[in-house]
């Protein structure tokens, strides 16, 4: 892993999802959840907090250690309990040749 993938780009995540306009958006759509909720790209965790009780566990599955790094301290604070997995970036077989709609 490259010093920027590594010590700059998950900081520029964070900064970039930190954005307090979108504060209002996550909490509304976190705050809906229960059960047992995967969170695809978990990144430094800061969705965490706006989990509710009626949630029973949080998979977060992340590519970057450093996000999961990050996002474990966010988790020691949480209520709800969460478990990490490092999850690599690559091309399936599912998306090789495949169009994507956007």
């Amino acid at each position: 892993m490259s010093f920027y993938e590594n010590r700059i780009l998950p900081h520029l995540l964070n900064l970039a999802i930190r954005n307090r306009h979108l504060v209002p958006y996550r909490e509304r759509v976190i705050s809906a959840t229960e059960g047992r909720v995967l969170e695809i790209g978990i990144g430094s965790g800061l969705n965490l907090p706006f989990y509710r009780p009626q949630v029973s566990e949080v998979l977060g599955l992340e590519p970057s250690p450093r996000l999961i790094a990050m996002a474990k301290r966010v988790a020691s604070r949480a209520s709800t309990p969460v478990t990490f997995m490092r999850v690599p970036l690559k091309r399936s077989h599912w998306t090789r040749g495949a169009s994507t709609p956007w």
